[in-house]
């Protein structure tokens, strides 16, 4: 934990910056996880094969996978609030850009490139929840952050398939920038005292890990690589369910695209909630433990997947059953990942936004590939949703394994008598 100025900050001043690092969360999500909801007006205007919608889909997370590791970098030296508010202004500008692609090569050129701009609340925003919470309101505080996600996504599977069945998805993606701009030019007036008064760091900006130095460093530390690992696997499953749950719903079920969109809005509820409770839980339950909790998410997130492969044995299938699906797949499979920012960068302590940067540059490649490789595997099985559910459920249950490994690291530590040390 840094030390505060005149020691704890005033709960006015920390719940406003977190109020802040969630607005701006959100605000890059809308087009992050509006995407998805949008797959199927996209694929439907511009003719698109299945692997071809995954591309698009997955053409964000390259430009986010670029830029990771060079945010954390960024943040380290100019500071939360320059990074952060930038990251949501260029988003916005490059999406808008994509609005008016004319061709699926352009469109991918335009969102990988407004994708450089999502790190920017991953990295900075972990930052901040770290130097201004303690340990024991630090979980919920970072769910709360991450539940930005959730928030942009869920706003964005109630918005944009209404204003992309009237006036189609270049306006509803238009819309979903200029939100995504608006957060950035609040990020930056918000935050703008807040800087005045930041916690100190331990160490100066610029005397960390060189750049050179970081990924050896981060390599050498086993609890850093299973938790990345955990979290590439649970992220599988994760973009695999928003990317494709209304896909699945058109293509098996004959759902219309726009109410099928819709099953995200149940989708991203859950992950609200979820990510909220996981982080209470972690604080309160298990006294700021994040590797029980984190495995336990792992496990119910493989018995959701089971539950939407299932659904497949239903014709016709009951919008009751599909809506609880959806639910109970955001509360599990998008609840994680407050947890994995949270443990992360408690490991890495003074060198937590290049850490997470660069954990998440792994990360984000998973997040990149899974889309498409799903879209592939339907259909290699011929159009059969339901297999690729079940290798989803299987691969979450892999993440059971890897979180328990990092229990196992942690536990020989401790036995030998000292606390586990953190990166420097």
């Amino acid at each position: 934990m840094y030390p505060h100025p005149s020691g704890d900050p005033s709960p006015p001043q920390r719940w406003r910056l977190l109020a802040v690092a969630t607005l701006q969360q959100a605000g890059l999500t809308f087009v992050r996880f509006g995407l998805p909801a949008l797959a199927p007006f996209v694929r439907a205007d511009m003719g698109l094969s299945l692997p071809q919608t995954g591309a698009v889909l997955g053409a964000f997370d390259l430009g986010a996978l670029l830029a990771f590791y060079v945010t954390g970098v960024a943040t380290e030296r100019w500071g939360e609030r320059h990074v952060m508010a930038a990251g949501a202004l260029l988003t916005g500008l490059l999406a808008t850009a994509a609005s008016t692609s004319p061709s699926l090569a352009v469109l991918a050129l335009a969102l990988a490139v407004a994708g450089i701009g999502f790190p920017s609340s991953q990295v900075a925003g972990a930052r901040a929840v770290l130097g201004w919470f303690a340990s024991g309101e630090r979980g919920l505080a970072m769910g709360v952050r991450q539940a930005g996600l959730p928030i942009g996504g869920l706003t964005g599977a109630w918005l944009l398939p209404w204003l992309a069945t009237r006036y189609g998805w270049r306006s509803a993606l238009l819309v979903a920038a200029a939100g995504c701009a608006a957060a950035g030019l609040a990020t930056w007036v918000a935050l703008a005292d807040l800087e005045r008064v930041r916690p100190p760091r331990h160490v100066p900006p610029g005397a960390g890990p060189s750049f050179v130095e970081a990924p050896w460093r981060f390599i050498r530390d086993p609890v850093l690589v299973l938790t990345t690992l955990t979290a590439c696997l649970l992220a599988a499953g994760q973009f695999s369910l928003t990317g494709y749950l209304p896909l699945y719903m058109v293509d098996v079920f004959g759902w219309v695209p726009a109410r099928a969109a819709r099953l995200l809005l149940l989708v991203h509820a859950g992950g609200i909630i979820g990510r909220l409770l996981w982080g209470w839980l972690s604080d309160r339950l298990f006294r700021a433990n994040r590797v029980r909790p984190l495995a336990l998410a792992a496990a119910t997130a493989s018995l959701s997947a089971a539950v939407v492969a299932s659904l497949a044995r239903l014709s016709p299938l009951p919008t009751l059953v599909a809506g609880a699906a959806a639910l109970l797949s955001g509360l599990t499979m998008l609840g994680w990942n407050g947890l994995y920012v949270t443990l992360l960068s408690e490991r890495a302590g003074s060198s937590a936004e290049v850490m997470v940067g660069l954990s998440m540059t792994v990360l984000y490649v998973w997040t990149m590939l899974s889309p498409p490789v799903f879209g592939w595997l339907v259909q290699q099985v011929g159009g059969r949703y339901s297999l690729a559910w079940w290798a989803v459920s299987a691969i979450q249950l892999g993440a059971v394994a890897t979180a328990a490994g990092i229990g196992r690291v942690l536990a020989e530590t401790s036995s030998h008598g000292h606390s586990p040390a953190k990166v420097r």
